[in-house]
Parts: structure tokens; C-alpha cells; sequence
């Protein structure tokens, strides 16, 4: 287990959009793997624009306090709500000022595209500066162009590209659209097994089991949380208590890694938001195990 608690003193800075923000970045995974993740807190301090854009990762948001987030038109992130942006699927673009506070977790989606970690994106774009400018989400390239490159790209796409060497292909959308879910308009469900803990189960996401939960704990009471065949990230969004022998405070993090449970004891209600990433663990161990196939028909796991 990781646990990590964010600095109420951090300084402001920018995105690499240029947009104003106090940005922290208490929990990473391991870059180059698929369940690559990133876990960060924001503090929006003024206005914001970001083009319409797709990702090749998942990415879930929740906004913690101040005002809404607007991620397109006439679509918002209300305070206590949580969005889904899953791989490959646009939305934006986002052009508003708020004065925001939330929790927003990066990671690999479905399809195994992995994630890449924000250090290897700056040096990207250090590495793109003698070559062109970015403003407001796009990197405008300046000078002479190599045969079929454009002059404006996305910014992310082009640090993507330059920092991998081959062109960026998104996986083809799941989703429509950003999946927006309300949890106070779910019920606590008790759980059997447990005193005085209750769930929200707020959403499964595709073929790989992405989880979205919420759980409470009563003052005073214990919890497991069960281990899976994937990482698991939590935030407390409200309450006190241990996990272990750490301090649980609100907007402390915790990650948990493949088949590790948790503990957690309450000293006043618990509320935490719970996230599972994507399970790469079959597929995985079914790639180190195979054997070479003997003909051209693809083998298939038994």
C-alpha cells in the first residue's frame, strides 16, 4: 500500500495547456506499464481552455469543492460528481472560469495503450519548444514542414508522438460520450458481511472491469476492502481514521496493487471514493505462458 496526502500550501502553477492551476500529483504507477496510472489533485485558479480532444487513456474526475468544471457545451461536473472520460471517445471543447477544486485519476484504459507519465510529457515538450509554440492546447509548429506533418496538432498528441517516435492511434470509443454519474442520487447498500459499512456501486466499465465505488464506514468501525486482480485507488472524501498504522484524512490517497487488501478503521464516518483499474492480470499471465503457436490459427487461452 501507498498513501500520500496533498500540501493545502502548494503553489500555483500551469498545465501543459498553459492553463492557471495548483497542481498535485501524490501517487504514480509505473511508467511503461499497462495499468500505468496518475493520481492528482487540482485547484483551478482561473480560466480554462481545452480544444475538443480524445484520449488514448481512461480518465475519471470528481470535483471536491468550489464550482462546477465544464468538460463541453452545456455540460458540467457539478460539486460531489463524478465523469468518466473513457479512451478514445471526444468531448470538449472546455472554455469557462471557475474557481474549482477536485481529484482527477489517469490510467491505461481497455484496450492496453498504457498511460504516459507527466515527467516523460514535459521533457516532450522541452524537447518540441525549438521547433515550434503551444497555446491554448495546440502546438503550432513553425518553420519549414516535413512531408505531410500539419502545422497545428493537439498538444498532447504532438509531445505523444515526438516522445514515442510513431504516430498516435486512439482505440476506437466504447462510449458515445463522458459518462456523468451523480453519486448522492445512489442508495447505500449495507454490506452483509461487514458492521456498519455500506457501498455504492456507481458503475463496471468494459470488457476489462474498470470499478467506480464509494463506501462509507461508521465511527468506530472496521472495514475490509478485498483485494482484486487489479490496482485499486481511494481517496477520502470525508471522515477520519486509519489504514494500517497511516492517517486517513480528507483528500488523503491510498493505492493498493494486484491481489493487496486493506484495513481500514474509522474514528469518525468514513466516506471514500474508490476506484479499480482495468485487469490486465489474465491476459498477461496467459502472454508469459503461452507457447509458440504451431500453425497460423491464433491460440487461444483455455
Amino acid at each position: 500500500m501507498k498513501i500520500a496526502y496533498v500540501d493545502p500550501e502548494h503553489a500555483v502553477g500551469t498545465d501543459f495547456r498553459g492553463n492557471p492551476k495548483d497542481g498535485q500529483i501524490p501517487l504514480t504507477g509505473a511508467d511503461g506499464t499497462r495499468d500505468n496510472y496518475r493520481l492528482s489533485f487540482t485547484r483551478q485558479t482561473g480560466p480554462f481552455y481545452s480544444p475538443r480532444h480524445a484520449h488514448n487513456f481512461d480518465q475519471i474526475r470528481m470535483v471536491l469543492g468550489g464550482g462546477p468544471m465544464n468538460y463541453g457545451p452545456d455540460q458540467w461536473i457539478q460539486p460531489g460528481e463524478i465523469a468518466y472520460f473513457p479512451e478514445g471517445t471526444p468531448y470538449g471543447p472546455q472554455d469557462y472560469d471557475t474557481e474549482r477544486y477536485g481529484v482527477t485519476f489517469q490510467f491505461g484504459g481497455a484496450s492496453g495503450s498504457g498511460y504516459i507519465s507527466l515527467e516523460r510529457m514535459l521533457a516532450g515538450m522541452e524537447e518540441l519548444k525549438p521547433f515550434g509554440t503551444f497555446e491554448k492546447g495546440i502546438f503550432h509548429r513553425s518553420g519549414e514542414l516535413p512531408h505531410g506533418m500539419r502545422r497545428e496538432r493537439d498538444s498532447y498528441e504532438a509531445v505523444w508522438e515526438h516522445v514515442n517516435g510513431r504516430p498516435l492511434e486512439y482505440p476506437k470509443p466504447r462510449y458515445d460520450e463522458p459518462i456523468l454519474m451523480k453519486p448522492r442520487h445512489f442508495s447505500w447498500q449495507d454490506d452483509p458481511d461487514q458492521v456498519d459499512v455500506s457501498t455504492k456501486l456507481l458503475g463496471t466499465f468494459s470488457e476489462r472491469r474498470l470499478e467506480i465505488a464509494m463506501v462509507r464506514v461508521g465511527a468506530d468501525a472496521r472495514a475490509r476492502i478485498p483485494a482484486r486482480r487489479g490496482t485499486q485507488l481511494g481517496v477520502v472524501i470525508a471522515g477520519q481514521g486509519r489504514a494500517g498504522e497511516r492517517e486517513l484524512r480528507r483528500h488523503a490517497a491510498f493505492s493498493l496493487d494486484r491481489d493487496e487488501a486493506l484495513v481500514v478503521t474509522a474514528a469518525s464516518e468514513l466516506e471514500l471514493l474508490l476506484v479499480g483499474l482495468p485487469i490486465f492480470a489474465e491476459h498477461e499471465r496467459y502472454e508469459r505462458n503461452a507457447e509458440p503457436a504451431t500453425s497460423s490459427r491464433r491460440q487461444l487461452p483455455a
